[in-house]
């Protein structure tokens, strides 16, 4: 397609978006790495956390023969692309400035680089069938196909606008959307299969990213990825990244949907009823999801040894149990700040007291 003194041809289509005459067009994403640049003068420096997570997806996918799509890059042109007579060229040694799409570029490099490393390592070890599926990974990724959005005619004021409207006035979905469709987190995946395995044991609101206290449902699939974290990590802040290594890979679901189930033998009738139990609300729900993981941890037991004791609970689950009594405030009889990091642990703290003067 190209070579490093001649100019390369590329299929495209050219239209006006706000203004200004942008290109479309599509090429291997080994060629399109050759024509582009980041200038730290139009945008922010590489986020690691943020590269090295999607890289890790990348692998992932790649591993598992699973599809996975980006959306299109977004380029200033510069002195890279030119209009001939017959379509357009691509000029060699000169660059476009990549507006949109920095760290994806910079995950398929770094997933790329471990491949690479994986793959010499396999040599040295003479591990031939290793090496083949890496072969093909690589050349995937060389070839995926990239769409390139590409403004043809701003300068760096405008370039940095440009990066402005994509990157700070954009707003991430919603964290109900993000659980639900997600594939690059673990939790997430996870927290969509135990509510499938729980579809038929009381309702699950699947979409909203918060429950009111007027909802049928008993916990959203946001609150189950959150109690998962709790659960398997000891963590009731956010998880990114791969889960730890916390219990047998195939034990997994069954431990989280024991977990899950068990809440229909320890809660009363009418538990999704918030104006008169507590056993409906996140921070109650994350807060024993907490309590599993330190009674496995305090009693050197097993996951479904630990959420057995959750049996020995003696308590009315109402907004005025002494579990939740440091969040209830009797000025005005009702609970404040239920979710918070700090009430949760303490929550989880009174459910602990309660089982052990039961063993």
């Amino acid at each position: 397609m190209h070579s490093n003194d001649v100019l390369a041809k590329v299929k495209g289509k050219d239209f006006i978006q706000f203004g200004k005459r942008v290109l479309m067009i599509q090429i291997p994403f080994k060629t399109m790495n050759t024509y582009i640049t980041v200038d730290e003068n139009v945008q922010r420096k590489m986020d690691m956390s943020k590269r090295r997570e999607i890289k890790d997806f990348i692998i992932h996918v790649l591993k598992n023969n699973e599809p996975f799509y980006f959306s299109p890059f977004i380029f200033s042109a510069r002195k890279a692309v030119i209009e001939s007579e017959d379509g357009w060229m691509l000029v060699p040694k000169e660059k476009m400035a990549i507006i949109d799409g920095q760290h994806r570029n910079g995950a398929i490099l770094s997933a790329l680089t471990q491949l690479r490393m994986e793959k010499e390592s396999a040599e040295e070890y003479g591990n031939v069938e290793v090496v083949k599926p890496i072969d093909t990974y690589i050349h995937h990724l060389e070839h995926l196909p990239i769409t390139m959005q590409i403004y043809l005619d701003l300068d760096t004021k405008s370039e940095r606008q440009l990066f402005k409207d994509y990157n700070v006035e954009r707003r991430e979905a919603n964290i109900g959307k993000r659980v639900m469709f997600d594939q690059r987190d673990a939790y997430a995946m996870l927290a969509r299969k135990v509510a499938c395995e729980l579809e038929e044991e009381y309702e699950i609101d699947i979409k909203s990213s918060r429950i009111t206290k007027y909802s049928s449902a008993l916990t959203t699939l946001v609150v189950i990825r959150k109690c998962l974290i709790a659960l398997f990590e000891g963590r009731l802040a956010n998880k990114k990244g791969n889960p730890s290594d916390y219990c047998k890979e195939d034990e997994v679901l069954a431990v989280a949907k024991a977990f899950f189930l068990s809440w229909k033998k320890i809660f009363p009738k009418g538990m999704e009823n918030r104006n008169k139990y507590i056993c409906g609300l996140p921070g109650v729900q994350v807060a024993l999801a907490y309590c599993v993981n330190r009674l496995k941890l305090k009693n050197d037991v097993d996951y479904f040894t630990a959420i057995q004791l959750l049996d020995k609970l003696q308590c009315n689950w109402k907004h005025q149990d002494a579990i939740v009594s440091h969040v209830y405030d009797h000025s005005i009889q009702k609970l404040k700040n239920v979710s918070s990091a700090r009430n949760m642990k303490r929550t989880a703290h009174n459910l602990i007291n309660l089982i052990e003067e039961e063993m």
